[in-house]
């Protein structure tokens, strides 16, 4: 894998808020590109479920994955189209809310929102990826670990594995009062049993 292509994938240029986007961190997607490879979670079909800049999408299509990333708005998926163009990575973009998908896939990888702005909005990113894929790789808040693990059961899913770590939030929305923020977060690697 080149890890370089990934080390200087792009970060929000101006992040929105209400979107909740935050970057997923290189090192932590470096982690779940390697755990999901090693599964053979990347040899068939991947969707990067709010795909953003496309950190995600741009770790899987380095190991030859075919990947789709789904993502509602148009600068963010701009931003990840004009550097996988640039470091020639064959990835599908797709301006598209991701209630709408219905393609199915082997494996999904997302950093949905949390939920901290819009209440709620990691649910419909759970639901769907549920929905559409065999395997599940997601990260969330280490508090909702209840809920994520009832919601989970309730949806025909069954979590194989949690990671905990930290997930550090630089400063980047206009609510920010420190440079950088630690998280715990928890990296689930969720199977559907649909």
């Amino acid at each position: 894998m080149n890890s370089k292509i990934l080390f200087n994938s792009p970060d929000f240029s101006h992040p929105k808020p209400e979107l909740e986007q935050y970057a997923t961190p290189v090192d932590v997607v470096f982690e779940i590109i390697k755990q999901a490879k090693s599964l053979g979670h990347l040899s068939a079909s991947v969707a990067d479920l709010g795909c953003g800049t496309g950190r995600l999408a741009i770790g899987a299509a380095i190991t030859g994955a075919n990947v789709t990333g789904y993502e509602i708005d148009k600068d963010a998926l701009n931003i990840a189209k004009e550097y996988s163009t640039k470091e020639d990575l064959d990835i599908r973009w797709v301006n598209l809310a991701i209630e709408n998908i219905e393609e199915p896939f082997e494996t999904v990888l997302m950093n949905p929102p949390f939920g901290s702005q819009r209440p709620g909005s990691d649910r419909s990113f759970l639901k769907k990826s549920l929905e559409i894929a065999e395997n599940i790789w997601t990260i969330h808040l280490g508090e909702t670990r209840e809920f994520i693990e009832r919601f989970v059961k309730q949806n025909s899913g069954k979590i194989i594995s949690a990671y905990e770590f930290d997930f550090m939030i630089k400063r980047s929305m206009p609510f920010h009062t420190k440079e950088s923020k630690k998280e715990k977060a928890i990296l689930y690697h969720i199977a559907s049993l649909r």
